[in-house]
C-alpha cells in the first residue's frame, strides 16, 4: 500500500478545494430569472416553508430552514420518513414546500408528492436532475447538479452540497432584500449569546443609574466634584442644575489638564472647568452602536440623558466591554 504523506494531503486539499469551488462557479453561471422567481414564491406564502431532504440532503435542509427562520421567513424542517408516518399532516394549503434531492428521485420523498399537491400547496425544489420526477412535480426548481464530486472517489456527496448549501444562501440573501429585514429584526430572532447580546443590549440594560450616577451641582468646587468622581469610580462627573439638566461634563482628560494648568481644587468653580459641548447617549441606544461611537471618538465615559436633556444614567467603556458585546 502506497504510503499517503503529508505532502499528498496538501496536494489534495487544493485539489478538492479547487473542484468545490469550480461547482460554485458553474452555480454562478447557471443562475436566471428562475431564481427570482422561486424567491418570489417565498416571500408571498402565507404560510411556513417545509424544506424536505433525506440523508446529507436533509442535513442542508435543516440548516437552510433554519436560516430562512432566523432571517423572517419562517420555516420548518421535515424528515420524509416521519411525514409518511403522520407529520405529513403539519402541511396546509397556505405552506410551501421545498424539497432537495439530488438526484430528483429520492424513494422517500417520492411517496409524499401526491400527497403535497392534494393538500394543494406549491413545490418549489433545489434539484441535480432536470430529467426526473421530482424536477417535473416542482413549481419552479433550481438546479444544483454537479459535475463531479470533490470526494477523491467520486462518490460522497460533497460539491453537490456545497452547492445546495450557497443556492440556499443565495435565496436567503435575495429574501431578506425582498422582506426588508433589518438587523433590528434579526436581532429579536437572536436573543441568546455574544450575537443576541451584539443586537439587543441597550444602554438602560447596563448603565449606571440612580446613586450611581456620579452627579455634581454647578455651583460645586472642583475638589467636589473630584470626590464624586472617585467614589462612583466611572471616570467622569455629569454637572447638573437645579432641574437635574446636564449642562457639563468633566473626565479624566479635564482633571488632567486642571493639574497641568495648577489650578486650585479647593477656589475653582466646576463650571469653570467643565465640557460644555459634549457628546451624550439615550437609553434607548443600542449598547453596541455606543461602543463604536465611543471608540471613533476615543472618549472613554458619557451621561445618558433623556429626550429633555436630564441625567438617567451614565455609562464607561469598561462597562460595554464587560457586557460582552464587541
Amino acid at each position: 500500500m502506497t504510503k499517503f504523506n503529508q505532502i499528498d494531503a496538501l496536494k489534495l486539499a487544493r485539489k478538492v478545494i479547487s473542484s468545490e469551488v469550480t461547482a460554485i462557479n458553474n452555480l454562478k453561471r447557471s443562475i436566471g430569472k428562475d431564481l427570482f422567481l422561486f424567491c418570489k414564491e417565498i416571500h408571498k406564502c402565507k404560510g411556513k416553508l417545509v424544506i424536505i431532504g433525506v440523508g446529507k440532503s436533509g442535513h442542508i435542509a435543516r440548516k437552510l430552514s433554519a436560516t430562512f427562520s432566523s432571517t423572517g421567513s419562517p420555516s420548518f424542517f421535515m424528515h420524509p420518513s416521519e411525514a409518511l408516518h403522520g407529520d405529513v399532516g403539519a402541511v396546509t394549503k397556505k405552506d410551501l414546500i421545498l424539497i432537495i434531492s439530488n438526484s430528483g428521485c429520492t424513494s422517500e420523498i417520492l411517496p409524499l408528492l401526491p400527497n403535497f399537491k392534494k393538500t394543494g400547496c406549491k413545490i418549489l425544489s433545489l434539484c441535480g436532475n432536470n430529467n426526473s420526477k421530482i424536477f417535473e412535480e416542482s413549481h419552479i426548481s433550481i438546479n444544483i447538479g454537479v459535475k463531479k464530486e470533490a470526494c477523491p472517489i467520486n462518490l460522497a456527496p460533497t460539491s453537490s452540497t456545497t452547492t445546495t448549501l450557497v443556492m440556499g444562501d443565495v435565496i436567503a440573501a435575495i429574501l431578506i432584500k425582498m422582506k426588508n429585514f433589518s438587523s433590528t429584526d434579526f436581532g429579536k430572532n437572536h436573543p441568546g449569546g455574544r450575537l443576541g447580546k451584539n443586537l439587543n443590549l441597550k444602554v438602560k440594560d447596563i448603565m449606571k443609574k440612580g446613586k450611581d450616577i456620579p452627579i455634581v451641582k454647578i455651583q460645586k468646587k472642583l475638589k467636589d466634584a473630584l470626590i464624586e468622581m472617585t467614589k462612583k469610580n466611572l471616570g467622569c462627573v455629569i454637572i447638573a442644575n437645579e432641574k437635574n439638566k446636564a449642562i457639563g461634563f468633566f473626565t479624566d482628560g479635564d482633571l488632567r489638564r486642571c493639574i497641568n494648568n495648577l489650578l486650585d481644587i479647593h477656589e475653582t468653580v466646576i463650571k469653570n472647568t467643565m465640557t460644555k459641548k459634549f457628546i451624550s447617549c439615550k437609553e434607548s441606544d443600542y449598547a453596541l452602536d455606543i461602543l463604536e461611537i465611543m471608540n471613533k471618538k476615543k472618549i472613554n465615559s458619557l451621561p445618558v440623558l433623556n429626550n429633555k436633556e436630564q441625567i438617567v444614567g451614565a455609562i464607561n467603556m469598561h462597562i460595554l466591554i464587560d457586557s460582552g458585546i464587541s
